[in-house]
């Protein structure tokens, strides 16, 4: 006889609010399971899409000291640089600081060079890619030429543009903490473009200034003069080493006045991720005790399931079925059940990304779940429901017939 599927939902349905516990357990720890893989997964992305062309010279001492200005042209001469770009961090806000978001000034002569690969400008004066037939070299172009000729000018992600309602042209007053004006005004800047990044590395809510802007703001401030700068970042001429120019770039300024240290890009944006603590084994031992606990909660109803199921199957049996049906209906259904809450936790993790998204700001802006993780996330329910499902669907499977019906008298 073939075997009835149709009994499976059937079962799930006559006991609802036990399968609606038990999904809904699966569907919160399947959502956080998505969620703490999705964190690693975009910290450990951040650091493989880093550029391999990339160094970062930055002072041996600390990030938070200050390279002298002058290493600029000195790296610059170094066999195998490319191009040498300042960057500062100002460290300011915008309203209030609750809103806060990265902002650096940079030197934009050759920054949009540097970084061609990693973020795409989509929006320039006038209007987006697309509008009025904009191609995207040309609105490229626009906000190129707008950065050169406005010493104000600066460019936000388009994250920012959606947090805070910006559009192109919009003045931006902003209040450093590191650098505040003498007479307490704020900066003010204008925004000539808009960027969408293209890796994971390049966040979308950050906003890049002139450093000549910054530069000379501070001067006039006469109390605040700009004589260093937080790091460079240098792009490695084609048939050189990344390591080789960097080991050079350290040997030139060994003696000071500030000795330097140059990892890659990826090194770099690693010692961040490192600074979480780490990250990879503290999320695994949280997902695997979440998994471990919903495990034993599928099995504990599928338990119960199957004592309610004896009589049942002994009726089937009388009736010809065999005993290998009595295990498919008890393993589909401990299945269907894993699935069913899986996937509702699964679909909660990627409706909920952008919120998360924006809640985690700075620390985590390219926050997503990739269909890799939900993937994986449905593999485990389809792991735990399997798990579960094999010791009911075996005791059911052996029962007798005389014993079943015993057990309904």
């Amino acid at each position: 006889m073939r075997t009835p599927w149709r009994l499976v939902p059937r079962h799930l349905r006559a006991h609802w609010v036990r399968t609606g516990l038990t999904a809904a357990a699966m569907m919160v720890a399947v959502f956080l399971l998505c969620f703490l893989m999705s964190i690693v997964t975009v910290l450990e992305k951040a650091v493989s899409e880093s550029s391999a062309n990339r160094v970062v010279p930055q002072s041996a001492v600390s990030l938070f000291v200050e390279l002298p200005l002058d290493y600029h042209g000195k790296i610059a001469a170094v066999p195998g640089v490319e191009n040498v770009a300042k960057f500062q961090w100002f460290g300011g806000y915008y309203r209030t600081p609750e809103d806060f978001f990265a902002q650096f000034a940079v030197s934009h002569e050759v920054f949009f060079d540097m970084y061609e690969r990693d973020m795409r400008l989509v929006e320039g004066p006038n209007g987006p890619v697309g509008a009025s037939g904009l191609s995207a070299d040309e609105v490229s172009a626009q906000v190129i030429q707008a950065m050169s000729d406005n010493r104000r000018a600066a460019i936000v992600g388009q994250g920012l543009i959606r947090d805070f309602e910006w559009k192109v042209g919009d003045l931006i007053p902003m209040q450093s903490v590191f650098v505040p004006k003498a007479d307490g005004s704020a900066w003010e800047f204008e925004v000539v473009g808009v960027y969408e990044p293209l890796k994971a590395n390049f966040d979308d809510r950050t906003m890049f200034f002139r450093w000549d802007y910054y530069e000379e703001t501070c001067n006039n401030a006469g109390d605040m003069p700009a004589t260093g700068v937080g790091t460079y970042s240098v792009t490695i001429e084609e048939g050189y080493e990344s390591g080789e120019v960097a080991a050079r770039i350290d040997a030139l300024f060994a003696n000071g006045p500030q000795r330097t240290w140059t990892p890659t890009e990826a090194v770099f944006q690693a010692t961040f991720v490192a600074m979480l603590g780490n990250v990879p084994l503290f999320v695994s031992t949280i997902g695997g005790a979440v998994a471990f606990a919903i495990f034993f909660s599928v099995v504990n109803t599928m338990l119960m399931a199957a004592r309610q199921r004896s009589s049942e199957a002994g009726i089937l049996k009388a009736l010809g079925f065999r005993n290998g049906v009595m295990g498919r209906l008890m393993l589909a259904e401990s299945i269907l059940l894993s699935l069913v809450g899986g996937g509702l936790g699964v679909s909660l993790a990627i409706a909920t990304q952008e919120p998360f998204r924006q809640m985690l700001g700075a620390m985590l802006p390219q926050y997503a779940v990739l269909n890799e993780t939900a993937m994986i996330a449905l593999g485990v329910s389809l792991l735990i429901g399997v798990i579960a499902g094999i010791g009911p669907a075996v005791t059911l499977s052996r029962l007798k017939v005389t014993d079943a019906l015993r057990s309904e008298g």
